[in-house]
């Protein structure tokens, strides 16, 4: 028994030796596999999509978007205070000089008036009365009737109802004034843009009460970033398209850059007269400004698609065609141009660079170039 217990005991470890040389065989075989993956992938050669850097031309064309604006916009208000009883006006009405456009309440305007005139003819019959006096004075000193001093108090007199007859005369014309600026006119030929007050409310003097565009020139008004707005100057030329109107352009030409930047866009307001507007351009339309800028150097252009970001900041892949591997090169961006993206510094006209996946790539990746472009790029 004792014997046959040892033989079954030494079949079990057997067995147990047998399983475990295979399951440390099988891992050894899969991690052979992994290593040979491994290694077929670092030796993998990456086919890439590349394209040669461009100088770029020293102009550029920029276009921005603006609107339809008049040249002078003002708000028109009475210059006295009062309820509005009539507004006849509104928006988009076309105004002429001297057309009523709001009245005002005169009825404590026209009272005002008479008190005045009720204060000149109360002054003019004190100015009457000393000179009456001053005459009868005239004849009673030579005969000593009165002293020289009697005779210099009704001269005063006379002096002072004098004055006092001309500040009346003058408060009357400031009524009369005041009552006619209860009617509010244009001052010159327009268009009304707004109205901002009805009737039945009570304004304050210089309250606006409606906007008005003066007819005559017609403008465009865009923002301009900072970056480009020192390189125009007044009087250069642009080239101005409707959106809603007709598709041909008109020429425009800069009439004023802002001083001073808006502070919450950091962009620089200008205004562009148009030489000869078009009969569709109306207050208020979305126009397109196109205008050409000059660059000091002229500048490498590259796709969009050919940077990547490493460490922070933009780069590209330059393929060494030498090796047929690529070098991750820093580069310096400096604007948008309309093929792509302006290059400052970090390559060269002529370089190769890759322009696809190079999200994927790393530096010194070997990689296989298109035939054509190989060709193309061979000294």
């Amino acid at each position: 028994m004792n014997a046959q217990r040892s033989n079954a005991a030494s079949a079990v470890a057997t067995r147990m030796r047998r399983a475990s040389l295979v399951t440390v065989l099988g891992i050894a075989a899969l991690l052979a596999g992994c290593k040979g993956e491994a290694a077929v992938k670092e030796e993998s050669i990456r086919p890439v999509k590349v394209a040669v850097v461009e100088a770029g031309t020293p102009a550029r064309r920029l276009t921005y978007s603006g609107v339809v604006r008049p040249r002078i916009e003002s708000a028109l208000g009475f210059r006295v205070p009062g309820k509005i009883v009539a507004r006849l006006v509104n928006v988009g009405d076309h105004v002429s000089v001297d057309q009523e456009i709001a009245r005002l309440d005169e009825t404590d305007l026209r009272l005002a008036e008479n008190a005045a005139r009720a204060a000149v003819a109360s002054a003019r019959s004190r100015r009457d009365v000393a000179k009456d006096h001053l005459e009868r004075a005239k004849v009673l000193l030579p005969k000593a009737i009165i002293s020289q001093a009697a005779y210099d108090t009704r001269r005063n007199e006379l002096d002072a109802a004098e004055a006092a007859l001309e500040a009346a005369e003058a408060q009357l014309r400031q009524a009369v004034n005041a009552a006619s600026y209860a009617t509010l006119k244009a001052d010159k030929a327009g268009i009304v843009t707004t109205v901002m007050s009805e009737p039945g409310q009570v304004v304050s003097a210089g309250q606006a009460v409606v906007a008005q565009a003066e007819a005559g020139e017609t403008e465009i008004a865009i923002a301009v970033p900072e970056q480009d707005a020192g390189r125009l100057t007044v009087g250069q030329r642009t080239k101005v398209t409707l959106w809603a109107g007709p598709r041909a352009s008109v020429v425009g030409r800069i009439r004023e850059i802002a001083g001073q930047a808006d502070p919450a866009s950091r962009t620089y307001a200008v205004r562009i007269t148009v030489d000869t507007p078009p009969p569709a351009m109306r207050l208020g339309m979305t126009a397109s400004v196109a205008l050409t800028i000059d660059d000091e150097a002229t500048p490498l252009v590259l796709p969009l698609t050919a940077l990547a970001e490493s460490d922070g900041g933009p780069v590209a892949y330059v393929v060494d065609q030498a090796n047929n591997v690529v070098r991750k090169t820093v580069v310096t961006v400096s604007g948008i141009a309309e093929s792509g993206v302006r290059i400052a510094g970090g390559l060269q006209p002529g370089d190769m660079v890759v322009t696809a996946g190079v999200q994927f790539l790393r530096d010194g990746m070997r990689i296989r170039v298109p035939l054509e472009r190989a060709q193309a790029g061979a000294p």
